[in-house]
């Protein structure tokens, strides 16, 4: 009974939390369907470093860019390109799907759906 009455606690708390942030709207610098800007271009990097089995690495390690320069971004300022700068991530991401030898047709069409140059 005790367990029972917890989880209804549990339950009412967590539905009450989130009414003030509905009923708020989408947050500041929303994009599409209250996603935020830059959203779907982070998660399409994401899909890539998965794909290639590179994102545990990555997110270990970083990502080195320009490639072969040594320079290595921390991979928190590597999702941070993806939300504000769409249009840095496509060339970051450009770059990579051409030294990987993945840069078919039908990835440089999402890739450019998913970061837009514009």
């Amino acid at each position: 009974m005790r367990r029972l009455l917890v989880g209804m606690i549990a339950a009412s708390l967590l539905l009450l939390s989130a009414l003030p942030a509905a009923a708020a709207g989408p947050p500041a610098g929303a994009g599409e369907a209250g996603k935020p800007a830059g959203i779907a271009c982070q998660q399409f990097g994401i899909s890539v470093l998965q794909s290639q089995g590179l994102l545990a690495s990555v997110a270990r390690n970083g990502l080195e860019y320009p490639i072969g320069s040594g320079d290595i971004l921390p991979f928190r300022d590597v999702l941070a390109v993806h939300r504000t700068n769409p249009a840095l991530a496509n060339q970051v991401l450009t770059d990579y799907a051409i030294a990987l030898g993945i840069a078919t047709d039908e990835v440089v069409a999402a890739l450019n759906e998913a970061c837009p140059t514009n």
